[in-house]
């Protein structure tokens, strides 16, 4: 059951790093007329549009891919680069200090 379970996230993990290289692969297009004739038509106007943040992506897994070395994680003689436990778990916020689970995956917008 561990094997599956270890195997299953390394897919995932891996299925992500290739979906952002074949994201960052495509081409763009060449602008359309119209594009152009909106443009000019829309250009006098004085507000801009809102300017929106990508989300945060965080967890367990994200750190692991993006951390290099992931058994560092595991190491509780790891230097300071590598975080420390609190960044990956939730708490109850009933109990203060009690920790509730661990953030595999966590998006914040």
């Amino acid at each position: 059951m561990k094997t599956k379970t270890l195997i299953a996230c390394l897919a995932t993990g891996l299925l992500t790093l290739g979906q952002s290289a074949r994201a960052a692969g495509t081409p763009t297009t060449a602008p359309s007329h119209t594009a152009s004739f909106e443009s000019r038509h829309h250009a006098r106007q004085t507000h801009r549009p809102a300017v929106l943040s990508p989300p945060v992506v965080s967890g367990v897994i994200p750190r692991a891919i993006r951390g290099g070395n992931s058994l560092q994680m595991l190491n509780p003689f790891a230097p300071a680069k590598y975080g420390t436990a609190e960044e990956n778990v939730s708490f109850d916020p009933d109990v203060p200090g009690k920790a509730n689970g661990i953030n595999f995956f966590r998006v914040s917008f």
